[in-house]
C-alpha cells in the first residue's frame, strides 16, 4: 500500500475517532500513527483536535501528552501506561495509547483529554477502524 493511500486512511480513521469522542460527550486530541508494511522506521503520523488541543484550567497540554502515548506505545510495541515500564524521557505513563500490529502493518493510536479508561478507549477504536480501512484499500 502506498504511504499516500495510508495517510488518507488515517485521516478517514481520525474523523472516526472525533465522532466517536462526541459521542461519549469527551473532548481532546486524537493522535495516529502507522508503520508501513516492510517498512523500519517511516512512520506516518496524523493528529485531530476534538474540540480543544489543551486543558487550560488544569495545566494540561493534550497535544503533547496524546504523541507522548503513541510514541511510548511505538517504542514499547505496547499499549501506554504499562506499570512494568518505566517512562523514559519524553514519555509520561499515561493510559491511552494503544499499539497493534495488523497484516505487517504497526499502528500506534491515542487520545488525550478525558479519563484514561476513555482515552484509550477511544485509541483502540482507531486500530479497530484503521484495521477496516487497510483491509479495504488493499
Amino acid at each position: 500500500m502506498t504511504n499516500e493511500t495510508l495517510r488518507n486512511c488515517l485521516v478517514v480513521v481520525l474523523e472516526d475517532m472525533k465522532n466517536k469522542a462526541h459521542e461519549m460527550g469527551i473532548q481532546g486530541v486524537a493522535v495516529a500513527s502507522v508503520l508501513n508494511r516492510g517498512e523500519t522506521v517511516d512512520w506516518i503520523g496524523e493528529m485531530k483536535v476534538v474540540d480543544t488541543p489543551h486543558n487550560k484550567k488544569e495545566g494540561w497540554n493534550l497535544v503533547a501528552i496524546a504523541w507522548s502515548k503513541c510514541g511510548e506505545s511505538i517504542a514499547t510495541e505496547a499499549d501506554s501506561g504499562n506499570p512494568d515500564h518505566k517512562p523514559i524521557l519524553g514519555e509520561y505513563g499515561f493510559v491511552g495509547g494503544a499499539y497493534e500490529e495488523f497484516e505487517g502493518f504497526k499502528m500506534s493510536f491515542a487520545f488525550s483529554g478525558a479519563l484514561s479508561e476513555e482515552d484509550l478507549e477511544v485509541a483502540k477504536f482507531g486500530i479497530s477502524r484503521m484495521k477496516e480501512e487497510i483491509a479495504k484499500n488493499e
